[in-house]
């Protein structure tokens, strides 16, 4: 069985072609485009729509299963309904049923397109396939633009209970009187490295290529694992988390911030995502699982 996976950004589109049998992204199949995030709604959907046919086209597959897509929030996943406005991205879909425009363009029944909260698309790839597979529960979190997370029991995402935060979120919480998505981001992270060096670089990347000359540097991350670590302790101990899984952009830079986090949850295993950048393509492709999405709806429901 093969379905399309999609990973959708605030202003990129990344999709391909998951095998289900073999559990794997299908290499040549992967397709990629930046996307105006304050274009017409039309020339939105148009060039998501470009690019998850070339994901399609580029295997000689008689039929796939479905499309599933990861997508930011505010989104009604149940109905496929954007709930994006005065965001900074992607106003123009506000209340648009997204899965009636790209059924349309794409040509398939509406049914076989799928959503899915972005960071819960990656917790739902590294609890289903992953290393997280063999753990009841599971914290999964995603560092990059923005702080994503994911609360999950026996390979389902939890979003309400009184061992989590309403959601399933951390963004939203406070940290030294700060809103955790302003810390445990890309932003957080410049900002404290200019507070500190009263210099500036221009994304995360830039700041690791600099680790052996900046002295300012590997405080920065030693800063970032430690109060990351403070943070998600009462979280993870309150949920009875087994294993923390670290995803997104910036676990690439986990070998200069890990130490640091390991210190502060002695107890608690920790990994980082095997699947990198293709995790919430994963985890979308396995909405076309229909027995997975049946256990799944209710939690879609109510995300």
């Amino acid at each position: 069985m093969y379905s399309i996976g999609v990973d959708i950004g605030g202003s990129h589109i990344t999709s391909g072609m998951f095998e289900h049998s073999n559990k794997k992204i299908i290499p040549d199949s992967l397709a990629y485009s930046k996307v105006n995030a304050h274009a017409p709604k039309d020339e939105i959907l148009d060039a998501w729509s470009d690019v998850i046919s070339k994901s399609i086209s580029k295997k000689n597959v008689l039929e796939i299963q479905g499309i599933g897509i990861a997508m930011p929030g505010p989104f009604d996943y149940y109905n496929g309904i954007s709930k994006m406005q005065n965001v900074d991205k992607l106003d123009a879909l506000f209340g648009v049923n997204v899965r009636n425009e790209l059924a349309a363009r794409l040509a398939i029944d509406s049914s076989k397109i799928r959503f899915i909260n972005d960071a819960t698309a990656f917790s739902v790839a590294e609890t289903q396939i992953g290393k997280a597979s063999l753990y009841s529960r599971a914290v999964a979190i995603t560092l990059g633009t923005g702080f994503g997370s994911s609360f999950v029991v026996d390979g389902q995402p939890v979003l309400s209970g009184e061992l989590l935060p309403k959601g399933g979120f951390l963004y939203n919480q406070l940290y030294n009187n700060q809103f955790a998505d302003d810390v445990f981001s890309t932003r957080g992270i410049l900002n404290y490295y200019t507070a500190l060096s009263s210099k500036s670089v221009q994304n995360v990347q830039v700041l690791c290529s600099l680790i052996n000359d900046d002295p300012y540097v590997q405080p920065v991350f030693d800063w970032l694992g430690k109060e990351l670590g403070k943070f998600l302790l009462p979280y993870l101990k309150k949920f009875n988390a087994e294993v923390l899984v670290i995803g997104g952009n910036i676990s690439k830079a986990y070998s200069f911030f890990g130490p640091s986090v390991s210190k502060a949850l002695p107890d608690i295993e920790i990994y980082v995502s095997n699947f990198g950048e293709e995790a919430a393509i994963i985890g979308s492709a396995l909405l076309l699982d229909d027995a997975y999405y049946q256990e799944l709806l209710p939690t879609l429901k109510v995300m």
